[in-house]
């Protein structure tokens, strides 16, 4: 195998692996539900190696034409981002004497471990990745992967008491990620279907993956995958619809339907997770966001004492306990400022450009840009930017291999 078809395999792996790897292999050798930590890091860390293993050896492959590498500025924006940040977490784990984080050793996994390679890697490869097969690829595992869970985890069908609690893809996915898995899939999925040709066997299990997606999305429980689906529904409708007028016709007429069959849409996922229901009426009655409120307060409490710079990256509850805000705006203003959060709006602000140019122009890859509307969704409601790889990888690639003009060549 030549060297440029080594680095263009490799490159491409390495990126189909950010979406679907973890949660595919993790799935094919963990039980769906364990109490046994030793047995889920017996699957994880070797897989964490061996991926970061892969991200080494692609950047090592990219190294010799590294001179031909250019970047724009919205790119240094997000390295920067990132340096401030990252010296923010140093300083509150390691100098500081006045609060008190906890073990805060996951955290440096995901960034030093994950995160940075992932970055790294793409930065320098992203010229030689085919998103095209990446795209199938995706696919393809996503489907794998669904048909192994649904083979292992039983309890997902249950239906009885056990229906009313959230549900996991394995024992090494939270209900929160395994529910943006199936909805990354869906919206992958409903892409290929009308963007792509297809045969007919191939669109009977496109819409095979769709409904297995969506229904995972319920049985997770989270509101989260349900809002980040809507979001990149709405931005679709104004991506790809050039007459804006049009567009609020269309999105207005959906509104209308929706209002009148809401109720019997949130009876359906009753039928399927009783508490996605009542999680997503709560929401639609106005009530707020139940603990996320004191999370949200916190936050901008913790910003408002340090405007400029920032005070702290980790809110410290009374009882000891300390933990994340839950929107990566209120994350970047509280751990550096109106600074960080400037910098954030910037390159996001370029990559959802990017991304709309994509959709208006029909180009074949503007289904990165849909993943990231759901990922900086995911972000604005859980998580953290830092512990999520995949919002990352999106930006360096959006940021990386396509300009902010509208003249795109499909």
């Amino acid at each position: 195998m030549t060297y440029l078809r080594l680095n263009n395999l490799l490159s491409t792996f390495n990126f189909v692996m950010i979406f679907v790897g973890f949660v595919l292999v993790t799935s094919l050798f963990l039980p769906a539900n364990t109490l046994n930590d030793s047995l889920v890091r017996s699957v994880t860390l070797p897989y964490r190696a061996a991926m970061l293993a892969l991200a080494i050896s692609v950047v090592l492959l990219n190294l010799r034409d590294r001179d031909k590498l250019q970047y724009p500025l919205s790119f240094f924006a997000f390295l920067l981002f990132w340096v401030i940040l990252i010296i923010r977490i140093l300083y509150d784990t390691s100098l500081r004497e006045d609060i008190l984080l906890g073990d805060t050793s996951l955290t440096w996994v995901y960034i030093v471990g994950i995160c940075m390679p992932t970055i790294l890697s793409l930065a320098v490869s992203y010229r030689v990745i085919d998103l095209e097969k990446a795209f199938w690829w995706i696919l393809i595992l996503t489907g794998l992967t669904f048909a192994t869970i649904t083979l292992k985890n039983n309890g997902l069908f249950t239906l009885d008491a056990a229906i009313q609690g959230r549900h996991q893809g394995n024992a090494a996915v939270s209900t929160i990620s395994f529910g943006h898995f199936g909805a990354t899939a869906v919206i992958l999925a409903l892409y290929a279907l009308f963007n792509r040709y297809t045969t007919f066997l191939s669109k009977l299990m496109l819409v095979f993956i769709i409904l297995v997606g969506f229904f995972f999305v319920v049985r997770a429980g989270s509101r989260g995958p349900i809002v980040a689906l809507v979001f990149v529904f709405l931005f679709f409708n104004f991506g790809k619809i050039k007459n804006v007028f049009v567009a609020f016709v269309t999105l207005g007429l959906i509104i209308l339907v929706l209002s009148f069959a809401v109720d019997s849409l949130f009876s359906a996922v009753g039928n399927i997770s009783p508490l996605l229901e009542a999680r997503l009426r709560v929401t639609i009655e106005g009530v707020g966001f139940g603990a996320r409120d004191i999370y949200y307060s916190s936050a901008i409490d913790l910003f408002l004492e340090s405007p400029v710079w920032g005070s702290q990256y980790l809110i410290v509850f009374d009882d000891g306990s300390s933990d994340y805000s839950h929107n990566m705006f209120l994350d970047a203003l509280m751990a550096n400022g109106i600074f960080g959060f400037l910098l954030l709006i910037y390159f996001l602000s370029i990559g959802l450009l990017k991304s709309n140019n994509l959709l208006k122009n029909k180009h074949s890859e503007a289904w990165l840009g849909l993943l990231l509307v759901q990922q900086v969704t995911f972000n604005m409601f859980s998580g953290a930017f830092y512990l999520n790889p995949m919002l990352s990888a999106l930006l360096v690639i959006i940021l990386l291999k396509h300009k902010a003009s509208r003249n795109l060549v499909p």
